[in-house]
């Protein structure tokens, strides 16, 4: 039998995942999906997101104003790259993060509240049944 603590387990997994999927791989398709399935406790995440990456592009070295970069490549198909001005592996490390937990907590706190709003109804249904039947 499936409960609501199970149904709230999988959404909050689901939305995990969706969000790790998206920013690992920067899928910007799976960043909105997660963000939709997390509504309406999503919108506060993503502004706090943009907030935290907004402070964290603040550390000198974090976020380049500007990149360039080139490539040669051999008759043979062997190819060199390299670039410079990329952000920096810590930041885009932090931020991801940032960005999964803030859409996991997000879906942890709409189940929080369902859970909220369905005691509320349980306890002033059981209220009501009781004056109903005179007690």
């Amino acid at each position: 039998m499936i409960t609501a603590r199970r149904t709230g387990r999988a959404y909050v997994l689901i939305v995990a995942a969706v969000a790790a999927i998206g920013f690992t791989t920067g899928s910007t398709a799976a960043i909105l999906l997660a963000g939709l399935l997390a509504l309406p406790a999503s919108v506060p995440a993503v502004v706090g997101y943009y907030l935290l990456y907004g402070l964290l592009a603040q550390v000198p070295g974090a976020n380049p104003g500007s990149s360039s970069g080139s490539a040669t490549c051999t008759p043979a198909g062997e190819c060199h790259e390299s670039s410079t001005g990329d952000l920096a592996t810590w930041f885009v490390v932090a931020t991801d993060v940032a960005g999964i937990l803030l859409l996991t907590a997000a879906a942890l706190l709409n189940v929080a509240c369902v859970r909220r709003i369905r005691r509320k109804l349980r306890g002033s249904a059981s209220a009501s049944a009781r004056t109903r039947s005179g007690a």
